[in-house]
């Protein structure tokens, strides 16, 4: 079964095209990069996959169902800039995540906390800006969702907390039945990750790419990312 499956979409704002005609697939136990310059559409694409917004035109299936209020208890997001309630302890916020994620998955959680070297005691608005995406992280990870999907995990982010986030997304899929989608600018650093590029521009996607064909030719992700957006 084809866990992300994107047919055709299109989606505007009043006059502005910010998607046209976007079509890819990935499958489960996947690590997919969505890969582009800022602005091509990433963030809203990732929004109408995670069903809260609907395309204006096309089709997007998660595992056979359309992307929608039925697929939301499916599908983890950590969106670029969101903000957890600073009024919080790390604890406070974890025993709240426990409460509106029917999903959520104690074992896991306890898991992050340890791997992510998660400050429970620590308050929100205390923590830098990496301890912050970690603890966001653990939130989107913690739940049993087949469908993951990261937002520039990495901005603002130091290199060892990079590294240790890229080290836990790879562990989460060891059962291969879950499918990440990742757009990010990191491309070295989650480039051994990756199983598939998209390639977005301008709403479009100029090319996708497994990345084991890619090596086959000669190719790191970096240098076919040079030779598409040239």
């Amino acid at each position: 079964m084809i866990a992300i499956q994107c047919e055709h979409v299109d989606f505007h704002v009043r006059k502005k095209q910010i998607l046209h005609d976007v079509t890819f697939s990935i499958y489960p136990g996947e690590i997919a990069g969505l890969l582009g310059p800022n602005g091509v559409g990433k963030s809203s694409l990732l929004r109408i996959l995670s069903g809260v917004m609907p395309p204006s035109q096309g089709c997007v299936k998660l595992f056979g169902q359309t992307a929608g209020v039925s697929t939301l208890g499916d599908t983890a997001v950590l969106a670029d800039r969101g903000k957890l309630p600073a009024w919080l302890t790390c604890d406070q916020w974890i025993q709240f995540a426990r409460k509106i994620f029917p999903d959520w998955d104690d074992d896991r959680a306890a898991h992050l906390i340890e791997e992510l070297e998660i400050k429970k005691e620590a308050k929100l608005s205390s923590l830098s800006r990496g301890e912050e995406a970690r603890m966001q992280l653990l939130t989107c990870m913690a739940r049993r969702s087949r469908i993951v999907l990261l937002d520039e995990p990495f901005t603002g982010v130091d290199l060892l907390t990079r590294e240790r986030i890229a080290t836990t997304v790879v562990k989460s899929l060891a059962d291969g039945e879950r499918a990440f989608l990742i757009a990010t600018h990191d491309i070295r650093e989650m480039e051994s990750l990756f199983d598939r590029i998209v390639f977005l521009q301008d709403g479009k996607v100029r090319a996708v790419d497994a990345v084991e064909d890619l090596r086959e030719r000669g190719y790191s992700v970096e240098s076919r990312y040079r030779e598409v957006f040239a």
